[in-house]
């Protein structure tokens, strides 16, 4: 059989789902687009079940089983449902209008196919699975960074190295730029991919990026920097009461207010800080003073330094920040990630509402948040990531969230979510989740429990209006194809023309040595 056969016909339509016959050696997969033509018109489906049986009643198949019985000709046959996401009239392409019809002709797609489905993009991640091949790239536009992604699945899916192709296109891309927050400590190195080969491992990496970690002591949030404002994304349930404290205390004693207000705490109580700023509630105080005096001065020093004024100022000039927390407690790995991303987007925001023109030249941001859902889960305190999520897009400002957890996400916020990126997941309860909240994956269920490593579907509304199966790029192949950065130096001179342009110099210093030698004598 060849690609150019049908691999089937149609036996049965109803709405957007097509059933049809498999022909006899053809071969399909789940998620497998295949193309059906109908008089003048293409539909494009999804393979979504699959089913065989005969003709044969159930009695006389177990009677034939059994050897008890012959029977005389029969026909068993494969079917195979499918889910309608595209029609081509003509040039034209869009949604479906209507469907097949009876016994047209199902084929797997081609390379022309590929073409019709537009699924290349500026930030490629993978290509299109069909069946057993490979066709062309797929991947998603600058433009869908703003309107929020997401990558989930199990651990052991692939995430990892998902997370480390797109990033590596974001730092190859010059309109874009990347805020990476590292949990495990993996994208740096690659570790837990097959290889050796991280982000360290880039072409560009020592000009276009920036690794912070905790374990050379760049992850320094100096409390001389902190303002009041600050406390309640590093104490999301503090108290209104505490914070008005704090901003008098900032207002008496300015940058120095933590220390000098801590000092004062251990030396007289909170007596001693209520005289500071007439003020007499002491449980107020004490829980301030509790709050602060507990911070961890590994991470916040007494010290005018803070790491995130380095991070906005790179970000703002393309230099991707990758951020490794790995070792810090879960507290403190909240205080890194949401102290961050806040002082980044609200730069973003603030250049946008008082000088546009400066905004406009800033690079479109990715965050990529990893374990998202703990700060997304609808259960825990509202954190910098949902408002990044719901409000940040029209500043170009976009969240990658990525997590095994789905189902934990805030749904509110999961709908914000426009680029999905969804990898092998077997608990059935984020399969659920998967399948009832985002668009065209009503009867995928089968087959993101089906995935295999490295294997994904891609949905990227408004560019891709459907589930794309595609096979994730392996990073230590994109290493290998993209080579060595090119800086695109002028050529260096021949070391014989430089070694006789030094000659010339030092036989021309010589001279005027010795003449000033003959003048003085």
């Amino acid at each position: 059989m060849t690609k150019f056969e049908p691999v089937g016909f149609v036996r049965e339509v109803k709405g957007d789902i097509v059933s049809f016959f498999l022909n006899r050696g053809a071969t399909l997969s789940f998620g497998q687009i295949v193309r059906i033509d109908s008089d003048n018109r293409s539909f494009y489906a999804r393979v979504v079940d699959a089913g065989s049986a005969s003709t044969l009643q159930t009695n006389e198949q177990l009677r034939e089983a059994e050897g008890k019985e012959s029977f005389g000709p029969y026909s068993s046959f494969r079917h195979v449902d499918a889910i309608l996401f595209l029609e081509r009239h003509g040039e034209n392409i869009r949604s479906p209008t209507f469907n097949p019809n009876y016994m047209d002709c199902v084929y797997a797609t081609s390379e022309e196919d590929y073409s019709v489905l537009r699924l290349s993009g500026d930030l490629e991640i993978g290509r299109l699975r069909s069946g057993e091949e490979v066709l062309g790239e797929v991947g998603v536009s600058v433009k869908a960074i703003p309107k929020m992604m997401g990558m989930f699945g199990m651990t052991g899916s692939g995430k990892t190295n998902t997370e480390l192709i797109l990033n590596a296109r974001i730092i190859d891309n010059p309109e874009t730029v990347g805020l990476i927050f590292d949990f495990a400590g993996q994208l740096l190195s690659g570790k837990d991919i097959g290889s050796e080969d991280g982000l360290s491992d880039h072409p560009l990496f020592h000009s276009h990026v920036r690794y912070y970690s905790a374990r050379d002591g760049k992850l320094c949030i100096g409390l001389h920097t902190l303002t009041p404002g600050r406390l309640w994304t590093i104490f999301p349930e503090i108290g209104k009461p505490q914070v008005r404290v704090a901003r008098r205390l900032y207002e008496q004693l300015g940058r120095y207010w933590i220390k000098q207000a801590l000092e004062t705490y251990s030396l007289d109580g909170p007596s001693g800080v209520g005289r500071i700023i007439n003020y007499q509630q002491k449980t107020v105080i004490n829980a301030l003073m509790s709050r602060l005096s507990d911070l961890p001065p590994h991470l916040f020093p007494f010290s005018d330094y803070n790491f995130i004024d380095d991070v906005v100022q790179n970000i703002s000039k393309g230099i991707t920040c990758l951020i490794d927390i790995s070792g810090l407690t879960s507290e403190e790995q909240q205080n890194v990630t949401c102290l961050t991303a806040s002082n980044v987007a609200y730069h973003y925001k603030r250049l946008w509402e008082s000088n546009f023109e400066e905004w406009k030249k800033l690079p479109t941001l990715l965050i990529t948040l990893e374990e998202a859902h703990e700060f997304l889960d609808p259960e825990i305190h509202k954190t910098i990531f949902s408002d990044i999520a719901l409000t940040y897009r029209k500043y170009r400002v976009g969240l990658n969230a990525v997590t095994p957890r789905p189902s934990k996400i805030n749904r509110d916020v999961f709908a914000e979510l426009w680029t999905k990126v969804i990898m092998k997941t077997e608990l059935k309860r984020d399969r659920d989740y998967l399948t009832q909240n985002t668009p065209y994956l009503e009867y995928s269920d089968t087959e993101i429990k089906m995935l295999d490593v490295g294997e994904a579907l891609l949905i990227s509304e408004p560019q891709i209006r459907f589930a794309v199966p595609i096979k994730v790029i392996h990073y230590p192949d994109y290493l290998k194809e993209r080579g060595k950065a090119e800086y695109n130096l002028p050529m260096s001179k021949p070391l014989s023309e430089m070694d006789e342009k030094l000659r010339r110099l030092k036989a021309a210093g010589e001279s005027l040595v010795a003449g000033d030698k003959s003048r003085k004598s």
